[in-house]
């Protein structure tokens, strides 16, 4: 070993210094590496006492020859070069065992005067807790990072001071970046929806402020730059403060809810269809608890909104319990599903209600059924038509039957497939026998070649078919007939067969054959097999499944004064008035698709340009179920139009010319009244007074004219303004409440601002009502008056606890001179004018009226209006 010395000056000042270090310090000499100084607290990182002062560093760290820390020194020595390390891993012997430490050192050489090493300065840093801590965030932060993948979720976290952003890569693309691209706050703000920006910001804001929560939790859309594709996010995190209340960190994750967003969209639009289907749909769990009924089906099986629904078995008719037992259920059990016709019942009523119906089972994803689904149809207005329409085939087949001639079709390929009694009654033959071609047995051997070839000539060009033969009767006489027939086309112009009829001439010489078939007694019978159309004083028209004409009548015809193909179609909603032909229209689809009857009032223009009013009802032809026809009239109403209008002219002149003696008799009746007190006649003042009450009816009735006559002619005028609602129908109510000394009028009044309407007009809509109310409820007592306000609409109802109305009655209320009937007719005077004209000036204001009532218990007559409606 070799032997070097090192300077001594402020020898003990160094030891001392080095001794006193609290990090680990030693001093090596020589190029043998001599542990010449060793602190104590190098020593303890070593395990080692102060035995190794003196020995090599080899000798005194053998478990250090393998992990190249010796050849580090020999170079530092040797090079003059100081090395440094951080976190360096370390393999020691410790306590008896090899263990690892991780280190922060340097070696640094110690020169001469002269520049030459001497010796080595060892300092270091224990670093293991450190090492192992930063080893654990990072198993942590990758398991997190895992966990975040698993879930699709990005992280995210904010700088609140500077206002960068440092995210994953999932982050970077939910949030519209490019994978790697750096974001500030403001360039996220510029990819949210403008619809959400605010509210996002707001979030934001109320998780930085240091006196909330910190809790940050919104869902908001993002516009990605590159492909405008919007993205629903919902993003969660948490704001982190200091002591003295500053924002140090906001972090957290971002989840794509896009899917969830979409499913929800689809789930309510699928809700939305079910409420507004026409058909009873319902949900209910396998055992048949009921969960859900639609808007359509409480309503037909009569139950309200806050009804708790029953079990499904309560939904039917006594009667139908077996069936549900041993055929539906047992059906769902074996197939999964259940189509037939049952009957529901209406549980205010027990009405019974034939439906036809399917129930089917909901299927978990693993096949096992978790609910049942109901469709079911009512079927009672279907059965009214079916059986309209049978009383119409009924009266075609007993006219038919009447008429003397034999009646009969053929189609296209001119096999009969249609003749009427008068053909059997003459051959004998059944329905099954004369159709097809099974007709021409019964003429005459020596006429059937002739007749059969003349009917195949005309069909082959499709000409009008006459041709005369002779019959063999069953009681074996022969007589003489003539078939003409004319041939059909529908609204495309295909041919589709022939109509024709058969009559007997032979009481007529074959001259007076001819005779007849020019003066049209044939032609005539014909047409009258023609659904009678061309005789009957209505127009006639049919029309196919999709609403469109194919045929009208002759009546039709002449009143176009066009031909047949330029009215069938659609070309001839172009003749129906501008203003009737939106409302038409919506009322034709709505009847075709509700298959129900058809009616409505518009106005029509004839040949020589003229508009006359007409009522247009059409029933639906069902076969088998489907509907395949529609059948309809239009009946010319302009002189009862005419004859109303004569009427509301009348009654206006007539009100008018009224209204001014009456007026002058109140004035006279009021001065005789003061007159009479004065004297002291009180009873003839008091008798006065009363017909100043009767004066006082008289003046109302003749206003209700006056008023209904406007409304009918669109001459009621509406004075507008802004007036403050609330004011104005109590101070309405303290009036009537003057008026009467047995009804306590209580006013439930909810804030309702200000409305733009007709004051006046208003008041005279809820004196109206309330009059009403108290007129109708003798044995009562109190009259309940509310107003509300939702949205820009204002709500008053007036309740009363009266006579009520049958529900059969409710919408005739509104109507002109509708009176209560049977025997409280005389009970309660009036005209019946009142509501019709409430109801008027309601609707003309932009609102609506409605009635609420049971029977024997009250009603609650209500109406709302729009609050600014032409401000």
């Amino acid at each position: 070993m070799e032997s070097y010395s090192y300077p001594v000056q402020n020898e003990n000042l160094f030891k001392t210094i080095i001794d006193q270090s609290p990090s680990p310090v030693g001093l090596y000499v020589g190029r043998d590496i001599v542990i010449t100084l060793a602190n104590d607290a190098i020593l303890k990182v070593w395990d080692r006492d102060r035995s190794v002062v003196g020995k090599t560093f080899r000798q005194a760290l053998p478990e250090l020859e393998s992990q190249q820390f010796c050849d580090i020194l020999d170079e530092v020595f040797a090079t003059g070069i100081a090395y440094q390390a951080y976190a360096e891993k370390v393999d020691l012997i410790v306590s008896g065992a090899l263990q690892t430490f991780y280190f922060n050192f340097t070696y640094k050489p110690l020169k001469d005067d002269k520049g030459e090493v001497w010796g080595i300065l060892n300092t270091a840093e224990n670093v293991t807790e450190l090492v192992l801590t930063r080893q654990k965030l990072a198993e942590a932060e990758e398991r997190s990072r895992f966990a975040l993948d698993s879930a699709e979720m990005g992280a995210w976290d904010m700088d609140p001071v500077s206002e960068t952003v440092t995210w994953d890569d999932r982050c970077n693309t939910l949030y519209g970046f490019a994978k790697g691209e750096g974001a500030r706050y403001s360039d996220v703000l510029a990819h949210i929806h403008p619809h959400d920006l605010s509210k996002v910001e707001e979030k934001i804001r109320e998780a930085l402020n240091p006196d909330g929560s910190g809790i940050y939790d919104a869902t908001f859309r993002i516009i990605d730059p590159t492909n405008k594709q919007v993205r629903w996010l919902r993003s969660k995190g948490k704001a982190h403060f200091n002591s003295s209340g500053s924002c140090i960190r906001f972090a957290g994750t971002t989840l794509d809810i896009s899917n969830e967003i979409k499913d929800k969209e689809e789930q309510r639009k699928l809700m939305t269809l079910i409420d507004n289907t026409s058909d009873f749909i319902s949900l209910s769990e396998v055992d048949g608890s009921v969960k859900y009924v639609n808007a359509v089906g409480r309503k037909m099986v009569g139950l309200d909104d806050e009804d708790v629904l029953p079990h499904n078995s309560q939904f039917i008719m006594p009667e139908e319990i077996d069936k549900l037992k041993n055929e539906v259920n047992k059906a769902l059990e074996e197939q999964g599903k259940w189509s037939g016709e049952c009957l529901y019942r209406h549980f205010k009523t027990g009405e019974a209600i034939p439906v036809y119906g399917t129930t089917m089972y909901i299927y978990d994803p693993n096949g096992k059924p978790q609910g049942r689904a109901t469709i079911a149809r009512d079927l009672r207005s279907e059965i009214v038509g079916k059986q309209a329409l049978i009383n119409s085939e009924h009266l075609l087949k007993n006219i038919t039957s009447a008429a003397p001639a034999a009646l009969w079709m053929a189609d296209d390929k001119g096999m009969i497939i249609y003749a009427n009694e008068t053909w059997t009654t003459w051959t004998g033959q059944s329905n099954e026998q004369f159709l097809g071609k099974g007709w021409l047995e019964f003429i005459l051997p020596e006429d059937r070649h002739r007749v059969a070839e003349k009917f195949l000539e005309d069909l082959k060009t499709q000409q009008p078919y006459k041709v005369d033969f002779r019959i063999r009767r069953k009681d074996g006489e022969i007589r003489w007939c003539i078939a003409t027939g004319n041939p059909q086309y529908n609204h495309s112009g295909k041919f589709m067969g022939y109509i024709g009829a058969c009559t007997d001439v032979t009481e007529k010489t074959i001259a007076d054959i001819e005779l007849q078939l020019k003066n049209g007694e044939l032609n005539d019978q014909i047409k009258q097999f023609e659904f009678v159309t061309d005789f009957m004083p209505v127009q006639l028209w049919t029309a196919n499944t999709a609403g469109e004409l194919d045929y009208v009548n002759q009546q039709t015809v002449d009143y176009f004064g066009l031909p047949m193909a330029d009215v069938i179609g659609e070309r001839w909603l172009s003749h129906v008035h501008d203003d009737d032909r939106d409302g038409y229209i919506s009322a034709w689809m709505q009847a075709i698709k509700a298959g129900s009857l058809y009616q409505y009032e518009f106005r029509l223009r004839d040949k020589n340009g003229n508009y006359k009013w007409h009522l247009v009802r059409a029933l639906p032809f069902i076969l088998d179920g489907e509907i395949v026809r529609w059948f309809g009239t239009n009946t010319d109403i302009d002189e009862q139009k005419q004859m109303q209008r004569q009427k509301d002219d009348f009654l206006g002149i007539a009100s008018h010319e009224l209204k001014t003696p009456v007026t002058s008799i109140k004035a006279y009746a009021q001065v005789l009244g003061a007159m009479l007190s004065r004297e002291g006649e009180e009873k003839k003042a008091a008798m006065v007074m009363k017909m100043d009450a009767q004066l006082n009816r008289l003046t109302n009735l003749i206003g209700d004219l006056l008023d209904v006559t406007k409304i009918n002619s669109g001459r009621i005028l509406f004075n507008r303004a802004w007036f403050d609602f609330n004011q104005a129908v109590q101070e309405t109510l303290q009036d009537i409440q003057n008026t009467t000394h047995k009804h306590l009028l209580v006013m439930d009044f909810k804030e309702t601002g200000k409305l733009y309407s007709d004051k006046e007009r208003i008041g005279q809509v809820v004196t109206n009502l309330v009059t009403n109310a108290i007129k109708y409820s003798p044995q009562s007592n109190r009259i309940i008056i509310s107003t509300s306000r939702s949205d820009d609409m204002v709500t008053v109802c007036v309740e009363d606890f009266g006579i009520g109305i049958p529900e059969d009655k409710k919408e005739k209320v509104f109507e002109q001179f509708y009176r209560v009937s049977g025997s409280k007719q005389h009970t309660f005077p009036g005209l019946g004018l009142g509501l019709y004209i409430s109801n008027e000036i309601i609707r003309r204001e932009g609102g609506k009226m409605w009635v609420n009532s049971t029977e024997g218990k009250g009603s609650t007559f209500c109406f709302s209006l729009p609050v600014n409606k032409g401000a």
